[in-house]
């Protein structure tokens, strides 16, 4: 009988997980992973962690019970067969990811996700993925700073060249 009860609290903190890491997260992301070998698995789980990205497997009988206690819908149509769940937080990691994993591993499926604690499906999340991370947008405004004072440094070069001394 004491074991049926560890069970029970087991199961009650592997909720209270899951919830403060949706809770946590500003980006979470199923995806369904049969078909993947344990190396496949292993080699994802090492990209997250350089990417700062937290990923688990959890039984989605407690995911479902987990999003109940936070009050989010519309995730259970997607809450079926073997899924991997990563979390976040930079909003588009780890929809991004999933989706460069998924170039090289077909068996790895983007299902859905919560974006900044919104449910989104499939294409959505895929739209998500397809956006430049933090990083690429710092040096994209980085190279539009930068454009104006290199023309303006060939162009005073020109001039220069052009007067005599």
């Amino acid at each position: 009988m004491a074991d049926v009860r560890k069970a029970h609290a087991l199961k009650g903190e592997i909720i209270n997980e899951i919830a403060s890491k949706i809770k946590e997260a500003n980006g979470t992301v199923i995806a369904e992973y049969t078909g993947l070998s344990v190396a496949d698995v292993t080699e994802l789980r090492n990209m997250a962690r350089e990417r700062n990205v937290f990923v688990k497997v959890y039984k989605d009988s407690l995911v479902t019970r987990a999003l109940d206690s936070l009050k989010i819908e519309g995730l259970a149509p997607y809450l079926t067969k073997q899924n991997i769940y990563l979390f976040s937080e930079d909003a588009i990691a780890a929809a991004k990811l999933v989706a460069d994993f998924a170039k090289k591993h077909e068996e790895l499926v983007l299902k859905a996700g919560i974006y900044e604690g919104t449910v989104m499906d499939t294409a959505a999340i895929n739209e998500i993925a397809s956006l430049p991370s933090k990083d690429e947008l710092y040096s994209m405004f980085a190279s539009s700073l930068i454009y104006p004072l290199r023309q303006f440094m060939l162009l005073t070069k020109e001039i220069a060249k052009t007067k005599p001394e």
